[in-house]
């Protein structure tokens, strides 16, 4: 069964380029160590709702719920990563993950 993953970050106000660095340098690690992590589609809002100045929204399609715990399992024991969860902080107001079934056509 095919997941997607929805990641919703609230940024703080003026941190919009950090955030997007934080995230491309957290992709790069994960590609280097070997963690699977399909290539993401990153957007924010801009009709309908949302703050598009401060959110970015990540989506990301797995082919299994065990392939999202996997990836978690990894960059969760990986030291390098978990070295850059505090500047989250310094980023971040707020962020949300939402798991959902694709429906297959």
């Amino acid at each position: 069964m095919k997941v997607m993953l929805r990641a919703i970050m609230r940024i703080l106000p003026g941190k919009m380029a950090e955030a997007m660095e934080l995230f491309k340098e957290m992709m790069a690690i994960m590609k280097k160590r070997g963690i699977p992590f399909p290539t993401p589609r990153t957007y924010s809002p801009f009709l309908g709702g949302g703050d598009a100045l401060h959110t970015m929204i990540a989506e990301i399609e797995w082919d299994s719920f065990a392939a999202v715990a996997d990836m978690y399992e990894k960059s969760s024991a990986d030291p390098e990563i978990m070295a850059l969860m505090p500047k989250w902080d310094t980023v971040e107001e707020s962020h949300r993950i939402e798991l959902y079934m694709v429906i297959p056509e």
